[in-house]
């Protein structure tokens, strides 16, 4: 979603600079022309031309300033005015002649150049800006031709130099929101998480508060690991988990303590992407697996392995091999090993290139809980799976000769032993292992 191409803001940087090059009887390249102090010819027709265009009659502006024109040919001021008077009456194409002559003569009348570059953009040729623009900030720097050159550049999907001219602009008007907004798109896309979040940051402050700006600073913030913040108890009467209030996100209400709430602050993911959500931004699948998996990187995975399950069948197929990643993680966080075991395999079959390899790891983290737990069956029997996924790694089969040690089954454990030494000849046990096998041997 991207603001519109010329903000209102820059717009009246245009206007004004126009303004000020107009209140000048006659200018070359910005410059002041003394002629234009004098009763020259044309300037009652000029000046009588400014007044009717600053009153929205741009019908009479035109007859007047096209007199004015024509009365002195040598004057730029005049005809740049009249071809304002045609861009606000909708006339562009007399416009552009008129600034394209101008132009011609003066290459470096930057409001002439500026002009023609708004009337480029919204006929969305950007090239055309580029070239137009670029050769004008040799003469003079200012925002609304750095504003114009982002702009082209960002459509042109040139992102580095679009960054490098919405930065020059936001120094120039750091109050530009949107200017923020397109800066923080560019550094999200690219990956500088800080910089995209400080930039949407500012933008929330200038103004553009909409849904999808939530939404970006939420995974800014995804990405820094920010997902709840600094939690906060605060008392909300008749709250509501799951939902924003002043400010703040309710995530659990604090136990024994009447309306009284665990809450997430406004520089944090869960924040923003429910208000995101809050402010009317479709719910869909995909802003749904956000918060979910804000959720699942926070630990707190009742909640999200609940998110994942509701929106299973809302996933893009493209995405599905990612969710059950994410879906196994989740289930195994809540002790479910065989749904954690089941999702997985699922993203494998999906893509086995990403998740392939992931199974053995998964093997061996089912194996330890069930360690943990005492359950030595349960403990042989995924490291047995672990072994017949990935045959060839040493420490596994050691882990597995061990485990059969523990439940007496020697022969099973002499037989790991020795494929572990076989992989691993200079294994730094090897004697201790020689050993063991000795010892049961007999």
């Amino acid at each position: 979603m991207r603001i519109q191409t010329l903000t209102k803001l820059s717009m009246l940087a245009i206007i004004v600079a126009s303004c000020h090059a107009m209140s000048i009887a006659a200018t070359d390249s910005g410059k002041t022309d003394p002629g234009a102090k004098q009763n020259s010819k044309g300037l009652d027709q000029f000046n009588a031309g400014r007044k009717a265009l600053f009153q929205g009659d741009y019908k009479q502006a035109i007859d007047l300033l096209k007199k004015a024109a024509e009365a002195d040919k040598t004057k730029n001021s005049f005809r740049l005015a009249l071809a304002r008077a045609y861009y606000y009456a909708k006339n562009k194409k007399e416009a552009q002649v008129l600034l394209a002559g101008i132009l011609k003569t003066t290459p470096d009348h930057i409001e002439a150049g500026q002009l023609l570059a708004e009337i480029y953009t919204k006929q969305k040729k950007f090239k055309e800006v580029v070239a137009l623009l670029e050769p004008l900030l040799k003469y003079r720097h200012d925002y609304a031709t750095y504003h114009l050159l982002a702009e082209a550049k960002y459509n042109l999907d040139d992102s580095d130099s679009a960054r490098k001219y919405f930065e020059e602009a936001v120094k120039l008007n750091p109050k530009s929101g949107s200017d923020h907004y397109q800066l923080g798109n560019i550094y999200l896309a690219h990956n500088f998480f800080a910089l995209a979040a400080e930039s949407y940051q500012s933008a929330l402050r200038l103004g553009i508060d909409i849904p999808v700006l939530h939404y970006k600073l939420g995974s800014a913030y995804f990405n820094l690991r920010n997902y709840f913040g600094k939690i906060s108890q605060i008392t909300v009467k008749a709250g509501k988990p799951g939902t924003v209030y002043s400010g703040w996100y309710l995530v659990e209400p604090v136990p024994g303590k009447k309306d009284i709430f665990r809450a997430a602050p406004k520089t944090s993911a869960v924040y923003q992407v429910a208000k995101a959500i809050d402010g009317g931004l479709d719910a869909s699948g995909d802003i749904k697996f956000l918060l979910a998996n804000i959720y699942l990187n926070a630990k707190r995975y009742t909640q999200s392995y609940e998110m994942l399950k509701k929106i299973e069948k809302e996933i893009p197929k493209e995405d599905k091999a990612l969710f059950y990643y994410y879906y196994a993680q989740s289930a195994f966080g809540i002790h479910k090993y065989d749904e954690y075991l089941k999702s997985l395999q699922k993203a494998i079959q999906l893509d086995e290139l990403t998740y392939g390899s992931a199974l053995v790891d998964a093997y061996m983290k089912v194996a330890d809980r069930y360690n943990q737990l005492g359950r030595l069956d349960k403990y042989i029997e995924f490291l047995a799976k672990a072994v017949h996924q990935n045959p060839e790694t040493a420490s596994i089969h050691l882990k597995l000769g061990y485990a059969y040690e523990e439940d007496q089954q020697y022969a099973k454990a002499i037989v790991q032993w020795q494929m572990a030494l076989d992989l691993e000849p200079d294994n730094p046990n090897r004697m201790q292992l020689l050993n063991l096998i000795g010892k049961y041997k007999k």
